[in-house]
C-alpha cells in the first residue's frame, strides 16, 4: 500500500518523463500474460491481432517461466520475457521489474492478468499507453493501483475473458472478434512423438491424469475405470497425459489394467513445445478444465471438458466438437478467471466427486458410438 501512495505522490514527475519519452509512432508493444497454460493459450488471439494491425511492430510477451516454451514457435511473438513472480515481491521487486520494462522502451503495454505489480511496474517503466482488464473480482489495493493504467476494460460476468481482451484492444485501434486460439509445436516434436507412440494403433483417446489445480482433479480411481471401459472397446488406444509428477499414477493405472500395447504413458515424456504434436494425433481428449484441454481445443481436437468448479462463462473450449460436463450444484462456479481458489471451502469437492464415470463414458459415445458404458 505504501508504494501505491508513493506512486501517487511521484505521479506528476512520472507523467512528465512519460511525455518526454513518447515516440511519434508505435515501435514496440509489450503483452503481459503470466498466468497458467490454459490462460496463455486463450490469450494467443491477442498476439495475432496485434501483429495483424501492426506488422512492423516488435511484439514482446512477458510470461511465467514454466509456460514460455509455448511461445517459442509462435510466429507473432518477436521476444519472450520469462519471469518468476517471487523475484518481484516487495518494493525492490517492483523497482526491478519497472527497470526491466523501462529498458525495453515499450510504446504500449497490454496487461492480460491485472495486478498491482504490473500496474505500478508499467507506470514506473514509463510506458506511454498502458492497457488493462478491470477484473470483476478485485480488491481495494488493486482498485487504487488501477489508476495508473491509461485505459481499463471492465470484465463483465457472462462474457468470455478473451472477448474482454478484444474489446480492450480497441483502445489501440484494433477491431477484431476473432478469438481463434493458436498453438505451435517445436521442430523436433514429430520424431519424438512417433517414437513415444511406438506400435500403438489409432484411434487414440487422450486422458489427462491430473490438474495443476488439485481442486479440479478427477482422481486415479475414476481415470482407471474410464480407461478400462475404453480399452474394452476393440482397437481404441488410450494415451495418459500429464507431467513427470503424474508418472507414478499413470504407471499404476497401466500396470493394473494390463493391455500395455494399447496404453501409451506420455506423462513427463514431452515438453510443452512437443506436446502439441501428440495432442493433434488424438481423436478425442478427456480431462478436467486445465491447460491441456485448451491446447486440444486450439488444435481442433474434440474435447470432453469436465468443468468442475470452473466458470464456463469466463473461459471454455469453443471448438464445434467440444463438450462440457458440469454438475449444476449451488456452489458452482466458484473458480473464475480472476478469482481461482485452490481448495474447496466445503471440503467435499462435490462438483468433481458427483461426476460419475458413466456420465463421462456416455459423453465419449458421441464421438465413439461403439463404446459400451456400464
Amino acid at each position: 500500500m505504501l508504494y501505491i501512495l508513493f506512486t501517487y505522490l511521484a505521479a506528476p514527475l512520472v507523467y512528465f518523463l512519460i511525455f518526454v519519452r513518447r515516440r511519434k509512432r508505435i515501435e514496440k508493444i509489450l503483452v503481459i500474460q503470466t498466468a497458467k497454460i490454459g490462460d496463455l493459450i486463450c490469450s494467443t488471439p491477442v498476439f495475432r491481432e496485434i501483429k495483424e494491425k501492426y506488422p512492423e511492430v516488435h511484439l514482446a510477451v512477458m510470461a511465467s517461466t514454466p509456460t514460455v516454451e509455448l511461445l517459442e514457435n509462435n510466429p507473432h511473438v518477436d521476444e519472450i520475457i520469462g519471469i518468476h513472480h517471487k523475484a518481484y515481491r516487495g518494493l525492490s521487486g517492483k523497482l526491478k521489474l519497472a527497470a526491466l520494462i523501462r529498458k525495453g522502451k515499450y510504446d504500449i503495454a497490454v496487461c492480460l492478468n491485472p495486478n498491482v505489480l504490473f500496474a505500478l511496474a508499467t507506470f514506473w517503466g514509463l510506458v506511454p499507453v498502458r492497457l488493462s482488464v478491470m477484473p470483476n473480482f478485485s480488491g481495494s489495493t488493486f482498485n487504487l493501483a488501477a489508476f495508473f493504467f491509461s485505459s481499463l476494460e471492465k470484465h463483465m460476468s457472462g462474457r468470455l475473458v478473451i472477448e474482454t481482451y478484444m474489446r480492450m484492444l480497441r483502445a489501440i485501434g484494433i477491431e477484431s472478434n476473432d478469438i481463434t486460439k493458436e498453438v505451435y509445436k517445436s521442430e523436433t516434436a514429430e520424431g519424438k512423438v512417433l517414437h513415444l507412440l511406438g506400435g500403438a494403433s489409432e484411434p487414440f483417446i487422450g486422458i489427462a491424469v491430473s490438474s495443476g489445480n488439485k481442486l479440479k482433479e478427477l482422481g486415479p480411481e475414476k481415470i482407471m475405470q474410464l480407461t478400462q471401459i475404453l480399452l474394452d472397446t476393440p482397437d481404441i488406444s488410450v494415451v495418459l497425459i500429464g507431467t513427470s509428477e503424474d508418472r507414478a499414477t499413470a504407471s499404476m493405472i497401466a500396470d493394473s489394467l494390463g493391455k500395455r500395447e494399447r496404453i501409451v504413458d506420455a506423462t513427463g515424456k514431452l515438453s510443452l513445445g512437443e506436446l502439441p504434436a501428440l495432442i493433434q494425433r488424438l481423436s478425442l481428449f478427456v480431462g478436467v478444465d486445465t491447460g491441456t484441454i485448451y491446447m486440444a481445443d486450439a488444435l481442433s481436437v474434440p474435447v470432453i471438458d469436465i468443468a468442475g468448479p470452473s466458470d464456463m462463462e469466463d473461459q471454455r473450449p469453443t471448438g464445434e466438437k467440444s463438450r462440457i460436463l458440469q454438475k449444476k450444484i449451488q456452489c458452482v462456479p466458484c473458480s473464475h478467471a480472476f478469482h481461482a481458489p485452490y481448495a474447496c471451502v466445503r471440503t467435499t469437492r462435490d462438483c468433481i466427486q458427483l461426476m460419475s464415470v458413466r456420465e463421462i463414458c456416455y459423453a465419449t459415445t458421441e464421438f465413439f458410438p461403439e463404446v459400451r458404458c456400464p
